[in-house]
């Protein structure tokens, strides 16, 4: 055995959820050792989307350039009766108003994206990926993790670190070592995926161009146009089939050539999956934390199991980054697994919805469903909205880390406008931001409490920034009126921002100091932290 490697976290996996962790993780200037059991990226596409709020996070880690160069923003899909049928109901997909600074929905092409992650960790000479690594053991302590892998060449390295993060999906080493038992919602279903790449290679013109999901009792499909040249299929196994005739190529030839013309396609890859409702009975087990698909799994009809994963990744990056600089408790990784619970259980339950949606082998419930939810909405519009939020569950937080839960903005996440800073240019409001917890007030309004903003300033590095009609030093101008219109509607001078973007408060300025005892009594509790002044 090698000679124990120290570090101060260990990531197991480097799928999305690992390697954005890793990025973020390195951002902060954090010694991290990621271990991957597979040697390069997957050839093939396991997600396909996300949404507007994951574009968000990977501005924050400095890749978004990158990434949205080669993904495609879309903003509908489309529900069918049949195969070749016209749709019976289009509806918006994501938000419609860039309201967080991006199209509200992207599809991507998986292999890219992973390749623009483990790009971004070169910019980090303290973050080390090993690839074609196997776990082998999990002990901690009081202090730290002590884990062992072996090497693609078969040695057994051993690492030390304060905390480990499995990010190793559903079959999870990490979990089972930690004990950590799943529970399920009995959604399980078999489908087989079908990736394929268009001979021309690039959009096919002659291939359907939107997003669709086929509602047809005798084989439910889902088609996905991927960027460039890729497409997917998703056929919902029917019969009783076992894997290997639900796979057979003549079977999957035929069900593809109700939608397309073979000879215009390269069929990529023919994957035969279980599409499961589960969630970790907990998340944590005192310096262990799960994260991505080894704490939840669930269908794909919303496109969200990556991004619940990256999300996942934000939430613990900045917690895992205040609690090892001392200023904040172990308590935050408590609320990380009570916050990103709630939210992964509610967007489980939005593509349980939409996947019974798709997939009734019933003809009457088929009947009742396309009157309901297709042809009654053509009748009465507003009805649309309503199957939308059925489907579409990603809430505010509701508790844990936010202040006053009866500020109509405390637990959503910060709009994020346009804004012009000092030396003219327009950016947008994020980048102003910092990595860390920040404060937006209005100029106009004198910053009450100085003592306690400067001493938050200098313990949690906190981003103090105002905004106006114009710009100046420290101030950058709302060239948009998005956030003086905010401000007005609800009668605040200031909102306390959390690195992750969701809004911990926000007030008039006679509660700064207020809020700010709130925000250093929920992340001190333990009387060995570092102490922030009143």
């Amino acid at each position: 055995m090698l000679g124990t490697v120290d570090c101060d976290v260990i990531i197991v996996g480097l799928g999305p959820t690992g390697a954005v962790l890793a990025n973020l993780l390195g951002q902060y200037g954090w010694s991290v050792v990621v271990i991957e059991r597979d040697e390069d990226i997957y050839y093939a596409p396991r997600a396909v989307h996300f949404d507007d709020e994951i574009a968000r996070i990977f501005q924050f880690a400095g890749l978004a350039d990158q990434i949205l160069a080669t993904s495609e923003p879309f903003d509908e899909m489309g529900f069918r009766l049949k195969a070749r049928a016209k749709p019976v109901m289009q509806m918006n997909v994501g938000s419609q108003d860039r309201r967080y600074g991006y199209p509200g929905a992207f599809w991507f092409h998986q292999p890219t994206l992973e390749h623009h992650f483990r790009k971004g960790l070169q910019r980090f000479p303290k973050v080390r990926a090993i690839c074609g690594a196997e776990l082998m053991t999990i002990v901690q302590d009081c202090d730290g993790v002590n884990a062992t892998y072996k090497s693609a060449v078969g040695e057994t390295v051993s690492l030390r670190c304060r905390y480990l993060i499995g990010c190793d999906g559903g079959k999870s080493a990490v979990r089972r070592e930690a004990g950590i038992e799943l529970d399920s919602a009995d959604f399980d279903q078999a489908w087989v995926v079908v990736d394929v790449k268009a001979r021309c290679g690039k959009k096919d013109p002659d291939f359907p161009v939107h997003h669709f999901q086929v509602c047809d009792p005798k084989q439910p499909v889902t088609f996905v146009p991927m960027t460039g040249p890729y497409y997917e299929w998703q056929f919902m196994v029917m019969g009783n089939k076992s894997e290997r005739e639900a796979t057979d190529p003549g079977l999957v030839r035929q069900q593809l050539r109700k939608f397309i013309d073979l000879n215009k396609v390269e069929i990529i890859r023919i994957a035969y999956y279980k599409f499961h409702a589960l969630w970790a009975r907990r998340w944590r087990s005192d310096r262990i934390i799960l994260a991505g698909d080894s704490a939840h799994q669930m269908p794909p009809f919303l496109g969200q199991g990556m991004c619940s994963g990256i999300r996942d990744a934000h939430a613990l990056s900045w917690r895992l980054n205040l609690i090892l600089l001392g200023v904040a408790a172990e308590t935050c990784l408590d609320d990380y697994e009570r916050e990103r619970t709630d939210q992964v259980r509610e967007v489980i339950n939005g593509a349980m919805f939409l996947g019974n949606v798709i997939q009734t082998r019933s003809r009457i419930v088929a009947l009742i469903r396309n009157f309901l939810l297709f042809r009654l909405p053509h009748l009465v519009s507003p009805l649309k909205s309503v199957i939308y939020a059925l489907s579409n569950r990603k809430k505010p937080i509701s508790h844990g880390m936010i202040g006053n839960i009866t500020s109509a903005l405390a637990g959503h996440l910060m709009p994020q406008p346009l804004v012009k800073t000092s030396l003219g240019e327009t950016v947008l409001l994020d980048n102003v931001l910092g990595l860390n917890f920040a404060l937006l007030y209005r100029t106009g309004t004198s910053l009450t409490a100085l003592a306690t903003v400067e001493q938050l300033k200098a313990d949690l590095s906190i981003q103090v920034t105002g905004f106006g009609p114009s710009a100046g030093i420290g101030i950058v101008g709302d060239q948009e009126n998005r956030l003086i219109t905010m401000f007005d509607r609800h009668h605040i001078d200031f909102v306390l921002i959390r690195p992750d973007r969701y809004i911990f408060d926000a007030a008039p300025m006679d509660q700064l100091q207020s809020v700010f005892a709130n925000l250093r009594q929920q992340l001190l509790a333990q009387p060995n932290l570092k102490a922030m002044a009143a």
